[in-house]
């Protein structure tokens, strides 16, 4: 089964938790599975943003990206993170290779702005699949692991890429049957808080609305819209830190977070 996993940047800080995510990749893999993984890194970006005096803005739950902040993403998502993990997987023998969405033209972005008009500086929507370099890299027996990080299909300027909207792409790209969405606060929650086990069109519809989603679920819901629309027939959202959550939701088929249909 082709499945793509989202791993929040926020998830992965955590050494114990990150350490236990790639475990179970690594059994999701002697299992069968064909995995991509997509990673996100927004605290690791904030906090070398910090050392290096450059403010931090976000609007409508996307960070604001001017050239400098941009360049910053860059460093430590197709940098750090991307080579750490693949470090990681290779202890557990897994072989894996980060790429960024321009490797092998694999997803093109253009400019985008708030919903309200917002100009959010450096910052893209996937526009343009192309599945040729994911595709040889599984058959390869590659685990691909993607930064949110695409090239202009105009300008070939890189650009920013919200982690969702990145996962939502490389699921409709590769044609993938799953996508999982590993975040550090579980499933999606109603108005009285309370965790929502499953979800629509509809009823996404009416969380970003009524305003019930904020901050960083409104682009996640938004993601999951647009993995919908692209085909991707089983869309979940879990907690990192309930226990084994990867394989009991995609090994044993457990009911975990919230899963949208």
């Amino acid at each position: 089964m082709r499945t793509v996993i989202k791993l929040g940047g926020s998830v992965l800080i955590d050494e114990s938790l990150r350490q236990k995510l790639i475990a179970q990749v690594g059994e999701l893999k002697r299992a069968g599975f064909e995995l991509v993984l997509v990673h996100g890194g927004g605290k690791q970006i904030a906090t070398l943003l910090d050392k290096l005096r450059i403010q931090s803005r976000f609007h409508d739950g996307l960070r604001v990206t001017d050239k400098a902040a941009r360049d910053v993403a860059q460093m430590v998502l197709a940098g750090q993170i991307g080579k750490d993990l693949v470090a990681e997987l290779a202890k557990i023998e897994v072989v894996a290779a980060s790429i960024a969405g321009g490797d092998g033209l694999s997803f093109l972005a253009e400019k985008m702005n708030a919903e309200d008009g917002t100009d959010l500086g450096y910052v893209g929507r996937i526009v343009k699949t192309n599945d040729g370099l994911i595709t040889g890299m599984l058959s390869a027996g590659v685990t691909p692991v993607v930064a949110c990080l695409a090239l202009g299909v105009s300008d070939y300027e890189y650009y920013n890429v919200n982690g969702d909207q990145m996962a939502a792409a490389v699921a409709a790209g590769c044609k993938a049957e799953s996508l999982v969405f590993v975040t550090d606060i579980g499933g999606v929650r109603d108005e009285r808080g309370d965790q929502i086990a499953e979800l629509d069109r509809a009823r996404i519809n009416e969380l970003l609305a009524g305003g019930v989603a904020t901050g960083g679920m409104r682009p996640k819901l938004r993601a999951c819209l647009e993995a919908l629309g692209s085909g991707v027939g089983r869309i979940l959202i879990i907690g990192a830190t309930q226990e084994n959550s990867l394989l009991r939701v995609l090994k044993s088929g457990e009911a975990l977070g919230t899963r949208i249909s």
